[in-house]
This record gives C-alpha cells, sequence and structure tokens, in this order.
C-alpha cells in the first residue's frame, strides 16, 4: 500500500523504464482505492525520466560506493575552487575530464546490465549531468534523489538550472540497494559472509562493469564511425556538386566571353554601316543644293 508521495517515487524511478508507466498506473489505482484522490492525482502527475536520467537514478540506487568516490572528488574540486589553491587546481583539472568519461561509462555499463542501453546522446547527457554533480552541490543533492526526470546541464558560470529536474521538491537521498543475497536496502543488517569471498565477488562485479564499460565505449566507437561515414559521403556529395558548377560556371563564362566578342564585332559593324549611311546622306544633300 502507498502511504504517501515519496514511497511512490521511490517505487517508480526505481523501475525499468518500460515499467514506469504501467506502475504509475497501479499506483495511481491503489491511491484511489486507499480513498486518497490527492495522492492519486501527484503520482499521475509524476513524468517519466528520460534514459539518461533513468540510467543516473539506477546508478545512485545500485552503486552507491562508486558514486561516493566522484562525489569526493567533485569535493576536492570545489574546495579547491573555493579556496584559490592553483596547484591544486592544476592537478584536479587534469583527472576531471577523465574521471568524468570514466563514471559516464560505468553508468552506461551498468544501465545495460539492467537491460536498458545507453545511445550517444543520453550519454552525453549523463557526462553533462556529471559536470553539474562537480560544478554545484545543489546538483549533487538532486542526483543522489535517485529521482531526476532529465539531464542536469551545467554551463560553468553562475548556479545551475535545476527547475524541473526531479520529480518532487525533496532532497532526501535515494534508498540504496546492496548487492549480495536477497539484494536487501542499505541499512538492513547483512549475512555473514567470508571476507574473501566479499573481496572477490566485488573485484568480480568491478570487471563485469568494466568490461560493460567497454562494450559501451565500442558501441560508441561504432555509432561515431557510422556518423563520420554517412558524414563523408555527404561531404563526397557536396563537392561533386561544387565540382559541377564550377564546370558549369566555366561554361557559362566562355559562352558569355564568346557572345560579348560577337556583340563587340556587331556593334562596330553597326557604327561603320552608321558612319557610311551618314556620309551618304551628306553627299545627296550636297547634290540636291548644287542642281
Amino acid at each position: 500500500m502507498i502511504l504517501h508521495l515519496r514511497a511512490a517515487v521511490q517505487q517508480l524511478y526505481a523501475a525499468p523504464p518500460n515499467r514506469f508507466t504501467p506502475l504509475r498506473g497501479e499506483l495511481v489505482a491503489e491511491a484511489r482505492d486507499a480513498g486518497d484522490a490527492d495522492l492519486a492525482k501527484q503520482i499521475g502527475a509524476l513524468r517519466k525520466p528520460t534514459i539518461a536520467a533513468w540510467a543516473i537514478n539506477h546508478f545512485v540506487r545500485t552503486r552507491p560506493d562508486d558514486l561516493a568516490e566522484f562525489r569526493n572528488f567533485a569535493e576536492l574540486l570545489r574546495e579547491a575552487q573555493r579556496t584559490l589553491d592553483a596547484d591544486q587546481l592544476r592537478a584536479l583539472g587534469r583527472e576531471r575530464a577523465k574521471r568524468i568519461d570514466a563514471l559516464g561509462l560505468e553508468i552506461a555499463a551498468a544501465a545495460k546490465e539492467a537491460g536498458q542501453s545507453v545511445g550517444a546522446g543520453a550519454l552525453a547527457e549523463v557526462h553533462e549531468t556529471l559536470v553539474a554533480l562537480i560544478g554545484d552541490e545543489e546538483a549533487e543533492k538532486k542526483v543522489l534523489t535517485g529521482a531526476l526526470v532529465k539531464a542536469i546541464s551545467y554551463s560553468g558560470f553562475g548556479s545551475v538550472d535545476i527547475e524541473g529536474a526531479v520529480a518532487i521538491d525533496d532532497d532526501e537521498p535515494a534508498l540504496t540497494v546492496v548487492e549480495g543475497e536477497g539484494g536487501r536496502a542499505a541499512g538492513e543488517e547483512m549475512s555473514t559472509i567470508d571476507l574473501e569471498e566479499r573481496r572477490r565477488a566485488k573485484r568480480e562485479a568491478q570487471r563485469n562493469r568494466l568490461v560493460g564499460a567497454l562494450h559501451v565505449a565500442r558501441d560508441a566507437t561504432r555509432e561515431a564511425d557510422r556518423q563520420v561515414a554517412v558524414l563523408s559521403a555527404r561531404l563526397e556529395e557536396v563537392t561533386e556538386g561544387i565540382a559541377d558548377l564550377e564546370r558549369r560556371l566555366a561554361t557559362a563564362r566562355e559562352r558569355l566571353a564568346k557572345v560579348t566578342g560577337e556583340l563587340d564585332q556587331a556593334t562596330a559593324e553597326r557604327n561603320r554601316r552608321e558612319t557610311a549611311e551618314g556620309a551618304a546622306e551628306r553627299a545627296l544633300a550636297d547634290h540636291d543644293a548644287d542642281s
């Protein structure tokens, strides 16, 4: 039974994209059956997240440790910016793009493991959101809700525009899922298992994520190759068109030169004939005057 809006948000934004709309309908029906028309209306108004937003939400819930490492880096960079530590800024600045690219690929790989592919456009939106997370603490809070409905962008100047970026105006962090037996929520007591087995499982999970990230990177490269091929073909077509136009222009210029020459000859001939005509008229006039 859904008792409040946040519980509905937690369920909806943890669900796979293809389950969002039907699950939202089910939760609306539950709220109506419970006699809470206002809650039903609020749930019905919740927006479906974009693929990029869903991938980030999924990563927030399922990979909190990996995200925490990135957040620590973001805090170091923000602190260096606040204190104007030039040496620290240079050192961290060189790492910034690498970390954003690496985490972006991990987010895409985690989404693919969950059955949702992340294309080049969505991956770019993931990167934009990570840039915003680094640049602004408010953006970080919105990301941690696990209820993004769209990517967050940051130009690098001023505050981040986070209007309408999350499902509800609530900065409470999302419930995370601990990978392991039963998929328990974070905070529940975990079963006691062998430490080495846990380390091995963690290494294996990390390798799987890296393999997934490699596959995502290769898919992105193939898509980029296709785009390059398409644009190369278009370039060749345009180049051929320009060459054809240049040939036609050269032909037109030759015709212009020829017609101009013929016009000059005709004009000269007309002038000669006009001169002869004038001379004949004067000769006739002189003859008539002498008679």
